[in-house]
């Protein structure tokens, strides 16, 4: 059996023109652009900074650190050809593509910041870019758009345009609330959902995509500050997975599937056992909910994982068909340069057939692709 690793959750690094040569000639002062503030390349947006480049490359660097300008990160992280070079030294076969500086759904320019008509443009840029530079390169890309969250018609039409230039997905956020929008689940985002449904597109979730609310001590060094956020970002998507599935929106849309991205899957038993029992005890069917919320996870909703081991022996309680696997390269986090390693040790012992649902076709069915291995370079195709 040939196996061609599918990572869902990747990172492709925005170029330093992808905005300020796709918006209108009178945005391009307050678009999304690099500054080198105080020594350090600094991305920012109407006027007000967004990001560092930091460790957003850090997985290609030797001590997985910090870097101060974007001429020193690898050109894997932002070039899509050098990237494939990359993923054939690693064995990964298909990378699905999530934002760097735009936010992984609760962006700068999808909410609040900038005037709607520069939102608006920013968001088309970025879409347009990845489709231009990115899928457009190489079919081993799998884009994901953004979307307007202050306009619920806006963000159909921009999904729907998307889905034209071939994204497969969108990169959406875990609450709208928090960015003074209608909850997720209102019937206000109703219209989004049933086009995603319609399109076959399904919503990722990525950890921190509602913001991520941690008590972070002043007193940690700057890896252990890290790891501390990178623990703390996993646990926010709990609660945005549970929310979901007592929302409503799984009742209504029973064809939309979404994915809990980064967060891992370890969790999911324990969060399931207690919706379940929750259910049973405050006889949630008398307000609606058709099924167990157990149910409503294993017909719509997906996690990834990149490491783990322990949670992969709690795979039939998860759901087999409900996994996926991902590198998240080239952030601190990602198994990279021994992504092959990382699968072996995650999924030691674990049926062919299994491991082959949770690297490749669970993804393939989810994101609508077809892939062939005499495709693939003989390095990606992984024989367990």
């Amino acid at each position: 059996m040939e196996i061609l690793p599918i990572s869902t959750d990747d990172h492709a690094w925005e170029k330093p023109d992808t905005f300020t040569s796709r918006v209108p000639k009178q945005f391009r002062e307050d678009c999304m652009h690099l500054e080198n503030r105080d020594g350090e390349d600094t991305w920012v947006f109407a006027g007000k900074k967004v990001r560092i480049v930091g460790t957003g490359a850090a997985a290609m660097l030797p001590d997985r650190g910090a870097i101060k300008t974007y001429d020193e990160a690898p050109p894997a992280v932002h070039d899509a050809k050098a990237r494939l070079e990359t993923m054939d030294e690693d064995g990964v076969a298909v990378e699905v593509l999530f934002p760097q500086n735009s936010g992984f759904g609760g962006g700068p320019y999808v909410s609040t910041e900038g005037s709607p008509e520069l939102r608006l443009a920013c968001i088309r840029a970025y879409n347009d870019f990845l489709a231009e530079e990115w899928t457009g390169v190489s079919p081993r890309y799998v884009s994901q758009c953004l979307a307007p969250m202050w306009d619920v018609d806006l963000a159909v039409e921009e999904v729907r345009r998307a889905h034209g230039l071939g994204h497969k997905a969108i990169v959406w956020t875990a609450a709208p609330q928090n960015f003074g929008f209608p909850h997720f689940n209102e019937g206000y985002w109703d219209p989004l959902w049933a086009t995603l449904q319609e399109l076959g597109m399904p919503c990722a979730l990525h950890i921190g995509s509602g913001g991520v609310n941690l008590d972070i001590w002043n007193g940690y060094d700057n890896f252990r500050r890290l790891a501390m956020v990178s623990v703390g970002a996993i646990t926010s998507n709990l609660s945005a997975i549970g929310n979901l599935i007592f929302s409503g929106v799984l009742d209504r849309f029973p064809k939309l599937n979404f994915i809990s991205v980064e967060s891992g899957l370890g969790f999911v038993p324990y969060m399931l056992e207690t919706a379940d029992h929750q259910y049973e005890s405050q006889h949630l069917w008398d307000e609606g909910m058709s099924v167990r919320p157990s149910e409503y996870f294993h017909r719509q909703i997906y996690v990834n994982f990149w490491f783990e081991a322990t949670g992969i022996t709690l795979r039939h309680s998860i759901g087999v068909d409900n996994i996926m696997w991902e590198a998240d390269f080239p952030h601190p986090t990602s198994t990279y340069p021994h992504s092959r390693k990382a699968i072996e040790t995650s999924l030691a012992g674990v049926p062919a057939d299994e491991q082959q649902k949770m690297l490749q076709t669970n993804a393939e069915r989810i994101y609508g692709l077809d892939l062939d291995p005499a495709d693939f370079p003989e390095g990606v195709r992984y024989r367990p």
